[in-house]
């Protein structure tokens, strides 16, 4: 599963820039690289222009009843020149040199003001281009990492916020001002392939989430037992070889795997796999290694699938089918969603259908949104409608199921019983058949994966 939600990975990350690269096109011309800075540097004049409108009027109340009208105007100036115009970086919106007169400087920082209102407001919606941007691109990435549907989702309207934000710019927009009769028409306009770009974009992403939420518990349980079985068998062989009389070096891996070891045998144990809980302490634990170690090499000896088996990993979906089902299921929502819209917006389809009268047919009202409702509202209601008819059909069967008498349960488990161990003796002798040819072809010992873990472990 690891390799299929990589491949959707690699496809979700190419519908993203495709999808970036076509509201990027249709936005051609309006993406100035520098009004993020001039941006920030225009609120900035607009901010210190409101901190000195409100210094000089708490200056005016404090200082004019000692100081005088006066030499209250030469500090306004003062103040104008020094924390207005040298504090920019230039000089603004035309003045050319400090202001001496109080007037001058009121009147300067009104025309100030407004003009960097005016400017501030011109540099808003291009700012918001560049800033739904970043916050796409990094919600992109985010589920990309955390797999979780809230950042595709997060993404997604981000950058379709730059073309609703672009519209109340009077940008042109991909849109059916007329909507084409013909199919192929419909299918190469730039508002279809913005919407079906952005529809790949989400399906590609969501089968990604599944495919992730699918395969990740099974790998970690797979990768946890492992560690679990080679540190058990890594138990069992430094007891032979102590008790064989050889040196064993104890190292940091041997003492995780020993306490690995333990750990897995006192879960067993609390399971009820080789004992009860209470008697673990009376337990010589070497020797329940040792005999957990058998059961387990018995048990993959018998059973070529108890490993698959154990991680689950029998139980998952393999890849093939995964990739099968996501591109087949993709194809047909996506012709779906082509056709419907197509039908749904297009009403001369059902006009010939219903061979109308030439009156209607002819009529303004056809293209109206309201006659398009008459067959969107219906396609909409289908999908909570079949949602229901199933619900009422699985809830009928089990009032069916609980309406039975106690002689037709009883004969229901037994058949489920019956055939519970019809499918064990099946299993059983399968086993035992697969026992008998290896025995007969005299297979000898070969090393396993864990004895080749192990010795890769040594060499390191």
């Amino acid at each position: 599963m690891r390799v299929v939600t990589w491949i959707l990975r690699v496809v979700s990350v190419a519908t993203f820039v495709y999808l970036s690269y076509t509201v990027y096109s249709i936005m051609s011309g309006r993406w100035d690289w520098g009004i993020p800075y001039e941006y920030i540097v225009t609120v900035f004049r607009l901010l210190s222009l409101i901190m000195f409108f409100l210094a000089i009027m708490i200056v005016n109340g404090v200082a004019s009843p000692l100081l005088g009208g006066q030499v209250l105007n030469n500090l306004v100036g003062g103040l104008y020149n020094t924390l207005i115009l040298r504090f920019w970086y230039m000089q603004p919106y035309g003045v050319s040199g400090p202001m001496m007169n109080v007037n001058e400087v009121f009147t300067s920082f009104m025309n100030d003001f407004i003009g960097i209102l005016m400017t501030l407001w011109n540099q808003t919606f291009t700012f918001l281009y560049f800033l739904c941007a970043a916050v796409g691109i990094a919600l992109f990435l985010q589920s990309l990492v955390r797999m979780d549907h809230k950042f595709v989702i997060g993404a997604f309207i981000s950058i379709q916020l730059i073309l609703v934000i672009a519209a109340f710019r009077d940008v042109a927009i991909p849109n059916y001002e007329v909507f084409p009769t013909d199919f192929y028409e419909f299918l190469v306009s730039k508002a279809q392939i913005l919407a079906l770009v952005s529809f790949a974009y989400l399906e590609s992403s969501y089968q990604m989430i599944y495919s992730h939420s699918v395969g990740k518990p099974i790998e970690e349980r797979e990768e946890t037992l492992k560690k679990q079985l080679l540190a058990l068998r890594m138990a069992t062989r430094k007891q032979d070889r102590m008790e064989r009389g050889e040196k064993v070096s104890t190292t940091a891996m041997s003492r995780s795997s020993g306490a690995t070891a333990f750990s897995f045998l006192r879960e067993a144990i609390e399971r009820k796999v080789v004992g009860t809980k209470d008697a673990l302490e009376n337990m010589d634990a070497v020797a329940d290694v040792r005999r957990l170690q058998h059961f387990v090499d018995e048990l993959l000896r018998n059973d070529p699938a108890a490993k698959d088996e154990l991680t689950a990993k029998a139980a998952a979906p393999s890849e093939s089918y995964v990739i099968r089902s996501a591109v087949t299921g993709s194809a047909i929502r996506l012709m779906a969603v082509v056709g419907v819209s197509f039908l749904l917006m297009n009403p001369w389809v059902f006009v010939a259908l219903l061979n109308l009268p030439t009156g209607i047919a002819n009529s303004v009202e056809l293209l109206q949104p309201e006659f398009m409702l008459l067959f969107l509202v219906p396609v909409v209601a289908l999908f909570p409608f079949a949602a229901m008819l199933i619900g009422s059909i699985v809830k009928r069967e089990v009032e069916i199921e609980g309406n039975l008498t106690k002689e037709q349960k009883q004969e229901l488990k037994r058949e489920k019983r019956e055939m519970k161990q019809k499918k064990k003796k099946a299993e059983k002798a399968r086993r035992e058949r697969t026992h008998v040819r290896r025995k007969r072809r005299g297979e000898s010992e070969e090393k396993d994966e864990w004895d080749r873990a192990i010795e890769d472990v040594a060499r390191e």
